[in-house]
Parts: structure tokens; C-alpha cells; sequence
């Protein structure tokens, strides 16, 4: 996994990111490419650019400037940026949060797939001109703001659940309003209230929310809806499900996948409370049941990609790029 740095504007950060990481979003694209390649793509295209131009023109700015770097057409760029094609049936990411250790809150995740999915992720280091800077872990060519921590110590983690409710409309990706936002927010409370801001649409996630003040939360971000749950507790997770009353069957999952996602649930619940970063360790490397954070494909349904454990008091990031269990945790710092 390529770590990448870029700085200035957000055209100069977009050819940055986008000639240093050319062949990786070039194969990314070429793996999602037969979901666009429709008459639709150009009035698609079109409306995209006019919902970023006017709730975020930087982001469009850097999304032109990617494009041009890693020589792509930015209209399918934009695409993959307003548009998940990954499946909601397979079982993805386990995101935690530790409210209080020795180091301060600790964010974390392991990152999952399906078996059969080829993905190509980098590490991102955005250093604009304007904003603050932003570290994340995302596929290659996203402008994804999930995944990331601030100079400011707000960080998140997230995974997949999906939303039924209506997305029609005018709106923007979550993705790349989590982007925006990670750019400009101080603490997490104000991390949501900006996030709260964007009419928003996108698959529909739990994002996992902390600051190096120790307030932390989940987001069920069940689009356009957003509900805040599991402020401050000491220990918290998400398993592909929202837990908040009002959107708590609001995912878009067939019913037959759910109780495999409460089973992951219950297993988390059934572990000691951890106390530290070692501890956060152990349980993302923990592949001793199907239902366990590392997964190795099979009756587990997925297979960890990566796994990521954001420390904002810190503003330190631990990335194992592959299973954990296998992979050591290495120290990328912002």
C-alpha cells in the first residue's frame, strides 16, 4: 500500500495523488468500470458536477486534478466518487472505538471485502493550503473522507450497512462530504454538526467518531439520515448494523444476512473490555471464530483487507496493509 503526500491546491493535491498513485486507480477503475460504461455516464457526470461545484468546489477541484495526473476520465472518477457498486450482501469492516487508554481514545478498524474483489487502497496524506491537514486509507482514487484522522486529533473509522430511505434529489456523496469536512472540523461534536449540514445520499455507513479531548460516538449515518448513539461509552463497535431505535432496520440487507452480522455482534459483546492499544490489537487480530474482526474468507463470508487504529491525543496512525494477524502494524504520523 502506497503512502502518498501532496500539498498546496486542491488542482496541485489532485495531480499529486494522481500521478503517484496512476497505476493503482487505473487498475481500480478498471475493476468497476463495467458498472458505468452506459450512455447514462455523461448526464450522470453532468449532474455531479453541478451538485459539487456548488456544495464543494474544492472537492471538484481535486477530483479534476486526479484525474489529469493519473490520465482517467474524470467523469468515471466522478462516478466511482458518487456511486458504490460493492454489494450490501457481503459482510464488511468492523469498526471500534476505545474511549479511554494510556494513549488517549483509540479509532479503529479492520477492513473487509469479498474473496473475489480486487481492490487497490493507498494511504493519503493531504496537506491543502487552505484547511487542515487530513491522513486516510482509502481505494485508490477515492476522495473518501471515511477512514482518515485530522492534525487536529478527530478521527473516524467506518463500515458498510446501506440505507433504504428515499436518496432522490440533489445531494452529495457522504464520502466526499466526510472529506470536506475532516478538512475544517476541530473536534468531533463539530465533525458531525458540519456533516449534518450536506443533503447527503451514498450507501449509507457506521462511522465511528473520536477527538483527542476522549468524546466519542458512532454516527448510524443511515442516509440522509443521521443519528448520533454510544456517546461515551467505554468500549463500542459496529458490526454492519445500525443500533440507534430510529434507524435500526433502516439497512438495505436482505433479511436472511442479518442475523450473521448479530452473531459478529454478540461475539465482540462476549470479549473482555479492552484497556489499550494492545489490547484494540488483539481483538482486530482475534480469527478464532467465524464471527471473530479477522477474517480469512470462507464461512466467514469475507476476508480482511487491512486494519487501521487511529490515535488522535497522538496524531498517529497504525496501518497493517493485510490481516493483522499476519501483517505487522506499522506507524505512519501526520
Amino acid at each position: 500500500m502506497k503512502t502518498i503526500e501532496c500539498r498546496g491546491t486542491p488542482l496541485a493535491m489532485g495531480r499529486q495523488y494522481g500521478e503517484a498513485a496512476r497505476e493503482d486507480i487505473r487498475e481500480q477503475l478498471a475493476e468497476v468500470e463495467k458498472f458505468y460504461l452506459t450512455p447514462r455516464l455523461d448526464a450522470f457526470y453532468a449532474q455531479a458536477d453541478r451538485i459539487l461545484e456548488k456544495y464543494l468546489p474544492d472537492i471538484r477541484e481535486e477530483l479534476q486534478g486526479v484525474a489529469r495526473g493519473a490520465g482517467v476520465d474524470v467523469k468515471l472518477l466522478a462516478a466511482v466518487n458518487f456511486t458504490d457498486t460493492f454489494d450490501d450482501r457481503t459482510e464488511r469492516c468492523t469498526p471500534l472505538l476505545l474511549r479511554d487508554s494510556p494513549d488517549g481514545p483509540v479509532v479503529a478498524k479492520n477492513n473487509d471485502a469479498g474473496a473475489d474483489e480486487k481492490c487497490r487502497f493507498v494511504t493519503l496524506i493531504r496537506r491543502p493550503d487552505r484547511g487542515i491537514p487530513v491522513l486516510t486509507v482509502t481505494y485508490a482514487g477515492w476522495l473518501s473522507g471515511l477512514d482518515s484522522m485530522n492534525a487536529e486529533g478527530v478521527a473516524n473509522t467506518h463500515g458498510s450497512v446501506g440505507s433504504k430511505f428515499d436518496k432522490s434529489g440533489e445531494r452529495v456523496d457522504i464520502r466526499l462530504a466526510v472529506m470536506h469536512t475532516m478538512s475544517r472540523c476541530r473536534n468531533a461534536a463539530g465533525f458531525f454538526e458540519m456533516l449534518s449540514q450536506f443533503p447527503l445520499t451514498g450507501k449509507g455507513f457506521s462511522i465511528a467518531v473520536g477527538d483527542r479531548a476522549g468524546h466519542t460516538f458512532f454516527i448510524d449515518a443511515a442516509v440522509p439520515k443521521l443519528v448520533r448513539r454510544s456517546e461515551n461509552v467505554p468500549f463500542s463497535w459496529s458490526t454492519n448494523l445500525y443500533s440507534a431505535p430510529e434507524v435500526e432496520f433502516a439497512d438495505a440487507r436482505p433479511a436472511d444476512y442479518r442475523p450473521f452480522c448479530v452473531k459478529r455482534s454478540e461475539y465482540l459483546a462476549q470479549q473482555p473490555v479492552p484497556r489499550n492499544v494492545a489490547d484494540i490489537e488483539k481483538i482486530l487480530m482475534d480469527h478464532s471464530s467465524r464471527y471473530a474482526p479477522c477474517r480469512h474468507g470462507g464461512d466467514a463470508h469475507s476476508v480482511t483487507q487491512w486494519s487501521m487504529i487511529a490515535l488522535p491525543r497522538l496524531n498517529k496512525l497504525l496501518l497493517a496493509p493485510g490481516r493483522p494477524c499476519r501483517t505487522p502494524y506499522r506507524t505512519v504520523v501526520l
